[in-house]
């Protein structure tokens, strides 16, 4: 019985055990959440060794992107997760800065030679430029007209053209611009404050670029190559198909002379047609240009931009004389620090910074050698660059005032 007893004894002492362990081992153990990377401060000084207020921290993609603004000591407070990211460092007025691995530690922006002053909102791409009134014109066809000196800028008038607005041209005194789907219109300027309409060339299809020379107008596909079309027309508004002209790709197109140049990808850089006769257009020049990816013109010049820059922070263009359009003559290169989109006059561009797409630069230089970035504006810049007589720019919809740094001649005095 004592024996039989020490068997139970043993049994149920085996059994206490193993639920003891099926009930410890069917316990889930707690998962250790690692806490999240506590926040960092970074500072962002000038290189005159002032904190920065308004610098822009920016970087990371989708669901940790960033975009954190420095305090008035230059802090600004980062989440943890941006540590170790590249970001950009910017701020108007400031070279833009890369860095690769962001760390908790102080940056230095770098001050621009000159500064963009702002003097106030401005809307729509600009027409004309003229002792101190602006003329402009936004994409829904609204039309402005603004007076303008060095303190402020001030909405003289304004009128509301029919159409959506795509490419402008501003010929002798008349604005031209083309639509989606409804041809060109043509409006007199003589009297800035009240625009009168002249005639609309009801032109078929959807328009992409065109030019206009005398009693010419040539019309182009922006999806395709061609057809590109030749028209001329009367002032009541009756036009004429003459020629047409396939299998060219066209980005922008321009009259020099007779001659009709278009500028299209690397098979087209530049085309040129002799339209003396424009119901018999001659191609007279095909330039291939294998390295370069667009182009643009300035003056009797065309400026021919490559698929990426030659080294690091510099681009470098090749130039063609047009001078003698039937036969562009390469005189050279020049370098820019930035990718320009516009040559304005003979020492001023405007392009954007190289490190920076987003910022917008107004550089000072020549086609002979070199074009540096004097001043730029990196915030607010969707709405682009908007036309410019300088030392007054439209940028980002806004209107500015390229002066020297007040920082430098405030240190001058």
């Amino acid at each position: 019985m004592k024996h039989y007893n020490n068997k139970i004894l043993v049994v149920l002492g085996f059994s206490i055990l193993l639920l003891y362990l099926i009930f410890t081992c069917s316990k889930e153990t707690p998962t250790e959440i690692e806490p999240p990377e506590k926040q960092f401060k970074v500072k962002v000084f000038s290189s005159e060794g002032q904190p920065i207020a308004g610098a822009t921290i920016e970087g990371g993609i989708d669901w940790e992107f960033f975009q954190v603004q420095t305090d008035n000591k230059g802090i600004a407070i980062l989440p943890g997760y941006a540590r170790g990211k590249r970001v950009v460092i910017y701020k108007n007025n400031f070279f833009p800065q890369i860095v690769q691995s962001l760390s908790p530690t102080q940056y230095t922006l770098m001050l621009t030679p000159q500064q963009l002053k702002l003097i106030g909102d401005v809307a729509g791409k600009a027409i004309l430029f003229d002792s101190g009134t602006l003329l402009t014109i936004e994409y829904g066809g609204d039309y402005h007209v603004y007076s303008y000196s060095d303190k402020d800028i001030t909405e003289a008038a304004s009128a509301q053209l029919p159409k959506t607005v795509k490419k402008i041209i501003f010929y002798g005194n008349t604005l031209w611009f083309s639509t989606h789907e409804d041809g060109i219109y043509v409006y007199s300027l003589q009297n800035p404050l009240q625009p009168q309409q002249l005639f609309h060339l009801n032109i078929s299809g959807y328009l992409g670029p065109f030019a206009v020379k005398d009693t010419i107008v040539a019309v182009g596909n922006p999806w395709e190559p061609g057809p590109l079309r030749i028209f001329s027309y009367a002032p009541d508004g009756q036009y004429q198909e003459l020629s047409t002209i396939e299998n060219y790709f066209v980005r922008e197109m321009s009259f020099l002379s007779n001659y009709l140049i278009l500028i299209g990808n690397n098979e087209s850089l530049p085309t040129v047609f002799n339209l003396q006769d424009p119901t018999n257009p001659q191609l007279v020049y095909n330039g291939l240009e294998w390295e370069y990816q667009s182009g643009f013109l300035f003056g009797d010049y065309l400026i021919l931009v490559p698929r990426n820059g030659h080294a690091i922070g510099t681009v470098s263009y090749k130039l063609l004389d047009l001078s003698n359009p039937a036969n562009p003559t390469s005189i050279g290169s020049f370098s820019a620090d930035s990718w320009l989109s516009k040559i304005v006059d003979s020492c001023i561009a405007v392009g954007t910074y190289y490190f920076h797409s987003q910022s917008i630069s107004v550089l000072s230089g020549n086609v002979s050698s070199y074009f540096q970035t004097v001043a730029i504006i990196s915030e607010g810049t969707t709405d682009g660059f908007g036309g410019c007589a300088p030392p007054y720019f439209i940028i980002g919809g806004r209107f500015w005032k390229l002066e020297a740094s007040s920082y430098r001649t405030h240190k001058n005095e």
